[in-house]
């Protein structure tokens, strides 16, 4: 049951007007802004100068994401503005008048409305509750580092990989552990997946990935004059992963899927069918993925839907935002112990005192001994040549 059934018809009116400012304004800041980036490139600048001039002091990440960034923005409002005439279009014939236009603003509604309104909080929340803790902390750890790596290329491969491990860790704790889950929940909680689902992100989950991106980092000796330029690189990559099928229908891009976190791989990470639930964690190099056994490819006869598995309506911002972690207070109140209430915290979600059946991985476990083939991985058939598969444990059994 929805924790927010009870809310009044009142209230989601009051969403779904904030919603329409929301977009406007932020629709408004996008387009304005695309168009004098690219009025400023014909003129030799923007667009130009941002690919142009990092070549000449040897910066190529900085030419590298500003290719990008903009292929993200030019698919961030292609994906917006195409489904909006696509949905008029389709329904011309068949709905007139305020009944067309209704149906239309609630496929929006249920598109959209979670990003907008969750980029929205991100702007308006005071500026000490957003602050990046990962420039805060970073002098303090800097000072337990026992080494530091140089700046050969060899050593900007050693400290990507290191980041990826960190963002491994951090992602896999975010599915695994409730509390931590309670801040993630909400950029899994949208039922389609566009460029647009980035933005959907509880405010303070910021703090835990810091925390676990500086730990790792600084004891794996990462130089720090490294961690922007990789940070940079894995984001906009990451951004460019939940590229819609509309916009991009395969999403495997070729050999590059064997090599790459491709958004194929994300969607995968995003579908809520037992098979690829706590999936794909890695945001561009599957390394540790396929390490730790939770990579997954896409098998396109399996597909449940995008978005997380207990009861939502993806229109209703308050329950998508704080639902799970009201869900966590309701679990722990009624707890009968003090151990069930700590456990309530640091167990998987899906856990409750008298079984695990509910949670990620017993659910991915039970589909799979019914089901073994749709998992097999390249993992697989190397663990079987080497005859450690049967005894070798993957994430999922953890």
């Amino acid at each position: 049951m929805l924790f927010t059934k009870k809310l009044s018809g009142n209230w989601k009116i009051l969403e779904n007007v904030v919603f329409v400012f929301a977009f406007a304004y932020i629709m408004y800041q996008l387009t304005s802004g695309y168009l004098l980036y690219f009025y400023n490139s014909i003129k030799g600048k923007g667009f130009i100068e941002a690919v142009v001039a990092p070549i000449g002091k040897h910066d190529y990440y900085k030419s590298v994401m500003a290719i990008i960034i903009l292929l993200n923005a030019t698919c961030v409002l292609w994906e917006i503005l195409s489904l909006i005439l696509l949905l008029l279009k389709q329904e011309s014939g068949n709905l007139q008048g305020y009944s067309k236009y209704k149906y239309v603003f609630k496929k929006v509604l249920v598109n959209y409305k979670p990003s907008f309104l969750a980029l929205l909080i991100t702007e308006l929340l005071p500026m000490l509750l957003l602050i990046h803790m990962f420039w805060i902390w970073l002098p303090y750890f800097q000072k337990i580092r026992l080494f530091t790596i140089n700046l050969k290329w060899y050593s900007w491969i050693y400290a990507y990989l290191c980041f990826e491990f960190a963002i491994w860790l951090y992602h896999f704790g975010a599915h695994r552990v409730r509390l931590l889950w309670c801040l993630h929940a909400p950029h899994h909680s949208p039922s389609e997946l566009n460029l647009t689902v980035n933005w959907v992100s509880f405010f303070a989950e910021g703090y835990y990935s810091n925390l676990i991106y500086l730990i790792i980092l600084t004891l794996f000796g990462v130089n720090p004059v490294m961690f922007v330029a990789i940070m940079a690189l894995s984001t906009t990559w990451g951004m460019f992963a939940h590229i819609s099928e509309r916009t991009l229908k395969n999403g495997k891009l070729g050999i590059l899927q064997h090599f790459i976190i491709t958004p194929a791989h994300h969607r995968v990470h995003h579908e809520k069918h037992p098979l690829y639930i706590d999936t794909n964690f890695a945001t561009f190099v599957p390394l540790w993925d396929w390490v730790f056994g939770t990579l997954q490819p896409l098998k396109e006869d399996i597909r449940e839907g995008y978005g997380v598995r207990r009861e939502l309506d993806v229109t209703n911002f308050s329950d998508l935002y704080f639902g799970e972690i009201v869900l966590l207070y309701r679990d722990i109140k009624n707890a009968q112990t003090l151990k069930n209430k700590f456990l309530y915290l640091i167990k998987p979600p899906g856990w409750n005192p008298e079984s695990s059946a509910n949670t990620a991985a017993a659910l991915r476990r039970a589909y799979l001994k019914t089901n073994p083939a749709p998992g097999l991985t390249s993992r697989s058939t190397f663990l079987s040549a080497i005859k450690l598969g049967p005894k070798t444990q993957t994430a999922d059994q953890l």
